[in-house]
């Protein structure tokens, strides 16, 4: 019989203690793997998310807002820029691009997004292919006609030629609203999913933003009437950039941020948490460590006899520490295994419903730091055998012979 099939059967010999033993492993492993993955997740969602956006323009006020509403499609939208000084953003030879965002209603929840057609051809890089693509219709060219995120088209069912009567505000009310009948949209174009708060966006011309809140058409020339609630602008040069920002936020019309930067303090408000959380997870490491070592030096004085009668028929001291370090890291072994699939669950899961209630997808991936912690706890484990082993090395064959 062979020295693990040994360590294997005085594991079955104590199921129930082995059994919790390797719970408490899965546990710590779990935990640590689920905070690594979502925590990577979460950054790399809301990365991907601000990709093709660059300085971003609106009403003077919380910054944190701007961008959450602007690219997250969250939060309550600012007050608008007056379309004069976006047209004079627009206008500045400094600018390449200049993309306005109007919001203000929703569609079943949904946020609709008053824009022109350059939106869609935002980019991450200047030699990337354009961020936004079409998966069935076309852009919108007019009024009153509206492109899909891949998110509302999938959960709303509606097609290219259905048409949506907009709700009032950008969240969906409980309360009976009537909306904007006098103006339903026609969809005529889905977008390709991009994993992003994009997909959960209903996109409009700037025009029907402005017809639908009560401007009149015969109106429309009037433009000092209109408003943008936020512009993405891209200068052309870093330089251009820098004095872009500088100059409007100095000015009392407008404020200028970078998503980056609204991005990093929420990795630093992140990072608190989060190294909160790892801390729990190494003490529930630290424990399931202590498990093994209790759980396996129990097992040791539990089984002393049996240690005596293998020394007694011939075995060696190194064989009878062999079993015992096998018994430890077999325990450790399944933990990991249980510990990793659990962990890969749980983070699904979670990944899920954190993607759900702030609109960024949440990727869920192993990588080389959750390999290093699986090894890490191996190692452990056969760290947390030597006390038992040592144990069994100093158990008196005579000793225990005789008081049988």
């Amino acid at each position: 019989m062979s020295l693990l099939h040994m360590a294997w059967r005085n594991l079955m010999n104590r199921r129930v203690q082995t059994l919790i033993t390797v719970i408490v492993v899965s546990i710590g492993v779990a935990m640590t793997l689920s905070i690594m993955m979502l925590s990577a997740g979460i950054k790399q969602g809301i990365v991907k998310a601000s990709e093709p956006f660059g300085m971003i323009v609106g009403s003077k006020g919380s910054a944190n807002q701007l961008v959450f509403n602007t690219i997250f499609l969250m939060d309550n939208p600012l007050t608008n820029i007056s379309l004069d000084y976006y047209r004079t953003l627009e206008n500045d030879p400094r600018v390449t691009q200049a993309v306005p965002f109007a919001l203000g209603d929703n569609y079943k929840g949904f946020r609709l997004v008053g824009t022109t057609p350059s939106f869609f051809a935002l980019k991450g890089k200047h030699s990337d292919p354009p961020y936004f693509r079409l998966a069935a219709g076309r852009l919108f060219d007019k009024p009153f006609e509206a492109v899909l995120g891949a998110k509302v088209a999938k959960e709303t069912g509606l097609k290219v030629g259905d048409r949506l009567v907009s709700g009032h505000g950008v969240a969906k009310s409980l309360q009976h609203d009537e909306g904007h009948n006098d103006h339903p949209y026609t969809v005529v174009g889905i977008l390709h999913g991009v994993s992003a708060p994009s997909d959960q966006g209903i996109y409009v011309s700037m025009d029907s933003y402005w017809i639908s809140h009560e401007h009149a058409e015969e109106q429309k020339h009037e433009e000092d009437e209109h408003g943008v609630t936020a512009a993405l602008v891209k200068p052309r040069s870093y330089v251009d950039l820098m004095k872009m920002y500088q100059e409007i936020n100095q000015g009392k019309e407008a404020q200028a941020v970078f998503p980056g930067q609204v991005i990093a303090k929420i990795f630093d408000m992140m990072g608190s948490g989060e190294k909160i959380l790892t801390y729990i997870s190494y003490v529930v490491l630290g424990m399931a460590g202590l498990t093994v070592v209790l759980a396996l030096y129990g097992s040791t004085v539990e089984r002393r006899r049996t240690v005596a009668i293998l020394r007694a028929i011939g075995a060696s001291r190194s064989a009878v520490v062999t079993i015992v370090l096998l018994e430890s890291v077999l325990v450790v072994l399944f933990g990991c295994v249980m510990g990793t699939a659990l962990g890969g669950g749980l983070t699904w899961l979670l990944s899920d419903y954190i993607g759900s209630q702030i609109s960024v997808t949440v990727s869920v991936a192993y990588s080389w730091d959750a390999a290093a912690v699986i090894g890490g706890v191996a190692l452990l484990g056969m760290v947390a055998g030597i006390l038992p082993a040592i144990g069994a090395y100093r158990t008196e064959t005579a000793r225990y012979l005789h008081a049988a």
